[in-house]
């Protein structure tokens, strides 16, 4: 009994701190709950490792004030599209069915100016979605200011 106890209070947990790091944004007309990652170390680990990302899930990667954001696919499994965002939410860059790097030198995908949001997404998901750069994301209800580093 003492076990099964546990075992439910632990997967309770689980799912507490696992959506204390998820943040719902709307793209297109869908709402998708994006892991949030805002910390040097979870950005650098992104989705590797990650085999299956269904359609509306995917990460949110928040930069620090100033930065330049670059992705590379190095580790990946699976193909994504990248969708760079300004602050303000407008959508700046997108980089659609990119392939994980087997070797390398990987290629790195990357913005032309300082931009606080990249979000990764299954691939396929910005066309399914219409989104092009100069569309307008609702970040409103995210973070109002960067992380410092």
């Amino acid at each position: 009994m003492k076990t099964s106890l546990l075992a439910m209070v632990v997967a309770v947990l689980a799912c507490t701190s696992a959506q204390a790091g998820t943040r719902s944004v709307v793209l297109g007309n869908t709402s998708f709950e994006l892991t949030y990652v805002a910390d040097p170390d979870s950005r650098r680990q992104g989705l590797m490792g990650v085999s299956d990302l269904p359609f509306g899930s995917g990460m949110l990667f928040d930069f620090p004030a100033g930065t330049q954001p670059a992705i590379w696919m190095r580790n990946m499994l699976i193909s994504l599209d990248l969708v760079f965002v300004a602050d303000t939410g407008e959508i700046r860059h997108v980089f659609s069915e990119v392939p994980p790097c087997a070797e390398l030198p990987c290629a790195l995908y990357q913005a032309t100016q300082p931009l606080r949001w990249v979000i990764e997404l299954p691939a396929g998901s910005v066309a399914r979605l219409g989104l092009e750069e100069g569309d307008q994301l609702d970040m409103s209800e995210l973070p109002p200011t960067p992380p410092m580093h």
